[in-house]
């Protein structure tokens, strides 16, 4: 779950949301909260979900990563800071692995084993050796991962050898 919000994956491929969604970042097109009960986002077809606090992202069964929600650091990786409360293409294809970070960024892995980081990087959260905030997403590691985790201002990610690294 995000900061206020749930997303969940049925054996269908369907996404589903509910909670929180005054950034758009249940994906439904509105900015209107679902406690009700969740509402269906995608139809079929996802295949991986993660929640930031205030946005969400999704892999397709096509490689392709979607991501929804607040965007004011670039945390969607669209180029843009401009909230979206409809799911927005990012990644064409061979995304493999996705996750939200805490503190408004986003990583995910490509198929080839290579990280890739976007949004805010006030702690260097995204590992590039900077503190600069990123709209699109950027080259973290080329080579090698296997899991990735975003914390609050810091991630986390696994190598194919077992090594854990920490950056934020």
């Amino acid at each position: 779950g995000g900061g206020y919000h749930s997303l969940f994956l049925k054996s269908d491929g369907s996404l589903w949301a509910m909670g929180s969604n005054g950034n758009g970042q249940l994906g439904d097109g509105t900015t209107t909260h679902r406690t009700g009960g969740p509402v269906k986002v995608v139809d079929a077809n996802v295949t991986a979900v993660a929640a930031g606090e205030y946005h969400s992202l999704f892999v397709k069964s096509d490689g392709s990563l979607w991501a929804m929600g607040y965007n004011g650091d670039g945390q969607l990786g669209d180029g843009t800071n401009t909230q979206r409360n409809t799911p927005v293409q990012v990644v064409d294809a061979n995304v493999t692995a996705v996750t939200g970070g805490k503190y408004r960024h986003s990583l995910f892995l490509k198929s080839d084993g290579s990280l890739w980081a976007m949004g805010n990087n006030g702690y260097g959260q995204l590992g590039l050796g900077d503190t600069a905030t990123r709209t699109s997403p950027v080259e973290v590691v080329d080579a090698n991962v296997t899991a990735v985790a975003g914390g609050g201002s810091h991630s986390l990610f696994l190598k194919s050898d077992g090594s854990l690294w920490t950056m934020g």
